[in-house]
């Protein structure tokens, strides 16, 4: 078992830190990894997650998120130098047998299935049509099945829905809204391969949840000609833009976690714990989870979280 950092937050030495971003802040995680692993001498996390703007892409449909194949392949020679293992993010919903030829989405698979040296890299999936894909022509590559699968799959709270799904994929994710479902997180069986969304900025118990994924499927298969206005206007009334309602409405305070709730997962017997980073434009945000998370920032003397933080960000400005 690898030893622990004098640095290294104490509290869960042994999670798994599966972080967003991948083929968008590359360079930030990277550069955030080797300071980590040279100088405060520990993995900070060991697995990223993303995908560019293709078919197959759901969640991350942003113009910065377009890449050029040569692109996304400097950044997977980089991650696999480091041991670190890629989940590809491939959750549509609304893919149908005549997407599955789309040459993006294949070159990444074929790709990732070559430049495996964990043998972890996998496939986040919420469609059986790509699922059974994947599953038939790229089986090095392990399936986990999607929060987008669950939620629109109406398996929030259903213990035997995820039973179900723990039997056709490797990984499973948990509903955020279950992540404090604690009664249900107990009941289920093999833990470890069960994944916890714990900085989750959507409200809690969101009604829309399933509305907004769907429609941002819709938008990656049609992203010259799409209109978000009708879920726009059903954001507009569902408080989640609203600072006093996230604040002031017990039902509808964010899904992000505090540490003794992330400490009480742990202790339930779960290891891997995702960050999510859809939406931002950079890759500040990420990297200050990441910091307050795996960092050391209770000593009455020092800080080392505040400390390398600084350190870190003024190692990769510009002179």
């Amino acid at each position: 078992m690898q030893s622990i950092s004098p640095y290294q937050n104490s509290l869960w030495p042994d999670a798994v830190w599966d972080v967003s971003g991948a083929f968008v802040n590359d360079r930030e995680l990277i550069a955030f990894y080797d300071y980590c692993k040279l100088l405060l001498e520990f993995d900070v996390f060991n697995i990223v997650h993303g995908s560019p703007l293709c078919e197959w892409n759901s969640g991350r449909v942003l113009k910065h998120m377009m890449r050029e194949a040569e692109e996304v392949r400097a950044a997977g020679l980089e991650y696999e130098k480091r041991n670190i293992s890629v989940y590809l993010t491939f959750t549509n919903l609304l893919l149908n047998e005549t997407h599955l030829k789309d040459t993006f989405g294949n070159a990444m698979c074929i790709f990732f299935s070559r430049h495996n040296p964990t043998g972890k890299n996998a496939v986040i999936l919420a469609n059986d049509v790509l699922r059974d894909h994947i599953r038939k022509e790229y089986p090095s590559l392990k399936i986990v099945s999607s929060i987008l699968k669950i939620t629109n799959g109406g398996g929030k709270g259903k213990l035997d829905v995820y039973k179900r799904l723990a039997d056709e994929y490797d990984e499973v994710m948990v509903h955020p809204d279950d992540v404090l479902n604690y009664d249900l997180l107990e009941k289920i069986e093999d833990k470890e391969r069960h994944i916890l969304l714990i900085n989750e900025y959507c409200i809690r118990n969101c009604p829309i949840r399933a509305f907004h994924y769907k429609s941002l499927s819709d938008a990656a298969l049609n992203f010259m000609s799409f209109s978000g206005s009708k879920f726009e206007e059903t954001q507009a009334t569902n408080g989640c833009r609203s600072l006093y309602t996230l604040l002031t409405d017990e039902h509808k305070g964010v899904l992000a976690l505090n540490t003794p709730e992330i400490r009480k997962l742990r202790e339930m017997g779960f290891t891997h714990f995702k960050l999510q980073g859809r939406g931002h434009a950079n890759a500040s945000s990420i990297l200050f989870d990441l910091l307050r998370l795996t960092l050391r920032n209770d000593t009455p003397d020092e800080n080392a979280m505040h400390r390398n933080g600084q350190m870190f960000w003024e190692s990769i400005l510009p002179f």
